[in-house]
């Protein structure tokens, strides 16, 4: 995948039985593309949250049906030097990123009210709502 300066880069491989196909992926919300060559999985966009936000739509749909489990994965950011860090993305019950020693990012899940049920795993939007 080409460098794309000024952008933030999340890089981790899917686990095995993941459902996707090689290929490029755009455009999202947040205006991020998403490359798959499997294993690997990269996404590239303007901000940390939003490489987040799209990871978690990728793989609520792609780890469907997949026992609880925590992925590997590195973020790149463009900030002067470029700085890369260790993060786990756990997937199970839904999807959240944590670096080691520090609170989870929890990405952005719209509040619903008590006793409703949990929104469906297929996401608004393009194939598979990634």
């Amino acid at each position: 995948m080409p460098a794309y300066p000024g952008l933030f880069r999340l890089a981790f491989l899917l686990p095995t039985g993941a459902n996707t196909d090689s290929g490029s992926h755009q455009p999202s919300p947040e205006g991020c593309l998403l490359h798959l060559t499997p294993p690997l999985a990269e996404i590239v966009g303007p901000s940390r949250d939003a490489v987040f936000e799209h990871a978690t739509r990728f793989l609520r749909v792609t780890c469907r049906g997949q026992p609880p489990l925590s992925i590997a994965a590195q973020l790149q950011t463009p900030a002067r030097p470029v700085g890369r860090d260790s993060w786990c993305i756990i997937v199970g019950a839904d999807v959240s990123f944590s670096p080691t020693g520090l609170d989870p990012h929890l990405p952005h899940l719209p509040r619903r009210p008590p006793g409703q049920p949990p929104p469906s795993l297929a996401m608004v939007g393009g194939r598979g709502g990634a």
